[in-house]
């Protein structure tokens, strides 16, 4: 704890001496694609500024620029703007200067914090090359036709002509004994809002009684959309549901009717539940073949379970 606060302390520090050296730069946003220039310059290769060893190329000024936040823009394309930037990115050069002059980068302390820089940018490099590699492959598995929606939209037709919302509020555990002792608990005449403050894991509603307001088909997991459509009455209470996400019980709290919804009104909402169903299938089938393994025992040792968490929860 007091690395860290020590960590904040020095980065509140750096803030406050980049104001009184009048920089206004921001960080720039490094994916951005907006840009207030049409194309390189041909003057690109030119050094439009010099420190010391240190320079600032027409290249590297129009990049910064050209992702530099939203907010600016209008302003960094003015002659005045540019000039307040430029001015302000030789300041920052001439600090790094009279830094390496005084041998800032040899110190202990700074030593350590550029290696840990240096350690995670590796990391989210290759993160950022993987990511790209698993967008393409899913983008490639999503790929539908419009005769796709249209079939699921017949399909489905009585829910889209007749739509209802429910209003439901649930209790998530982490395993089925626990939930299997919690139903009970409801059964013998506890509060399910008491008892979702006290022991639900989703700790968004929980502090709300497991609330989760009113939603309609294809907004939640399929297991958890399927138990909670088949209540019939206010008050109505599932068995225990198991999701991706754990163990649910679920409480109707009420139901209401929408108006007829076309297909080109809902069009996007198929488009991505088929997606899924597709990214899902795809998944299954490809973890079957490339067989992925996980140290169970090791995972214990790092992951505070959610039984562990309501059995503490209970002792108290």
């Amino acid at each position: 704890m007091k690395n860290t606060e020590q960590t904040r302390n020095k980065t509140r520090n750096r803030h406050e001496i980049w104001k009184c050296l009048g920089l206004f730069l921001l960080l720039p946003t490094a994916y951005c694609l907006l840009t207030v220039f049409t194309g390189c310059s041909k003057k690109s290769g030119q050094v439009l500024a010099r420190v010391g060893s240190e320079k600032i190329t027409v290249e590297e000024f129009e990049k910064l620029l050209a992702n530099e936040s939203y907010a600016l823009r209008d302003y960094l394309s003015t002659e005045v703007g540019q000039r307040q930037y430029l001015d302000a990115l030789v300041k920052e050069k001439v600090a790094l200067v009279a830094a390496r002059k005084q041998g800032i980068h040899k110190r202990p302390d700074i030593k350590k914090q550029l290696s840990e820089l240096e350690k995670r940018l590796e990391e989210n490099y290759r993160r950022m090359k993987d990511k790209i590699l698993t967008d393409a492959i899913i983008e490639q598995k999503i790929a539908l036709g419009d005769s796709d929606v249209e079939k699921y939209y017949e399909e489905h037709k009585e829910e889209f002509e007749n739509p209802t919302e429910l209003k439901v509020s649930h209790i998530l555990l982490g395993s089925r004994g626990d939930a299997e002792n919690v139903l009970a608990r409801i059964k013998k005449g506890e509060s399910f809002s008491k008892l979702a403050k006290e022991v639900s894991i989703d700790k968004m509603t929980a502090s709300k009684g497991g609330d989760l307001g009113f939603f309609g088909r294809r907004e939640y997991v399929k297991e958890f959309e399927d138990a909670a459509f088949k209540l019939k009455k206010n008050g109505d209470i599932s068995d225990v549901v198991e999701t991706p996400l754990g163990y649910h019980i679920i409480k109707l709290v009420d139901k209401r009717r929408l108006k007829a919804q076309k297909m080109e009104d809902v069009e996007m909402q198929i488009r991505r539940v088929l997606q899924k169903e597709k990214v899902d299938k795809w998944m299954e089938d490809a973890s079957e073949k490339y067989k992925p393994k996980i140290n169970e025992k090791l995972f214990e040792t790092i992951a505070k379970g959610p039984s562990r968490q309501i059995a503490e929860q209970e002792k108290k």
